[in-house]
């Protein structure tokens, strides 16, 4: 099976080309589907609400998403512990079942596996790769999506301020696409790279990745 992580900057494109790959065959393990639902536990929201207030989770007991985010995405230190409380409780469970994922996606004789995780790199997803790919998107075209999704420039940056820079992760990936055209000029990108991928003779398997590897 072949794994290929997908980075790049907040609302630069990841899940667009992700979905994309899936559409032309690929499984896609969606990491941040993943952490919504685990967002959502009774468990966690409980925890959350004791520990930032009533006003974090809404009539139906899901999560504020952009009121979580107003709270944990920042530079100063109570941002930084939010976050980190946050991580505390959000990533165990994440990480268990994007692995579950991997394993049965393998064991179901999976070709290509897109590896769609926010932080990569920081969280050391990298390591379960055979290729990374970054969508590489202009600032400005960054900023109308986030916009589409409710966020303002200033929530933007913010987002931006807890990840690598575009600069660093263009330079730790294998292949860089470029998502400033039209989105067929994007596809058109993709489908010359995952044709190259069905080219490959699919060896690489989840036990050569290393999941499990302590840094040292």
């Amino acid at each position: 099976m072949i794994i290929v992580g997908i980075v790049g900057a907040p609302a630069g494109g990841k899940s667009t080309v992700a979905r994309y790959l899936q559409g032309l065959g690929a499984t896609w393990v969606n990491a941040d589907l993943i952490a919504r639902e685990v967002l959502n536990q009774p468990q966690v929201v409980a925890k959350l609400v004791e520990r930032f207030g009533s006003e974090i989770a809404d009539a139906e007991g899901k999560v504020n998403r952009l009121r979580l985010a107003e709270l944990v995405f920042g530079d100063d230190d109570a941002s930084r512990d939010a976050l980190d409380y946050l991580e505390s409780l959000t990533h165990p469970p994440t990480r268990n079942e994007i692995l579950k994922q991997i394993r049965q996606s393998e064991a179901q004789g999976v070709h290509v596996l897109v590896l769609d995780v926010p932080l990569l790199f920081e969280s050391k997803w990298d390591r379960a790769c055979d290729e990374i790919w970054c969508v590489d998107s202009p600032w400005a075209h960054r900023l109308q999506r986030a916009e589409e999704r409710g966020w303002n420039a200033t929530q933007l940056s913010k987002r931006e301020t807890n990840q690598l820079s575009i600069e660093e992760k263009r330079r730790l990936s294998h292949r860089v696409l470029s998502n400033e055209g039209s989105l067929e000029e994007l596809f058109e990108q993709v489908r010359q790279l995952y044709a190259k991928l069905n080219d490959c003779s699919g060896e690489p398997t989840v036990d050569r990745h290393c999941l499990e590897r302590d840094d040292g």
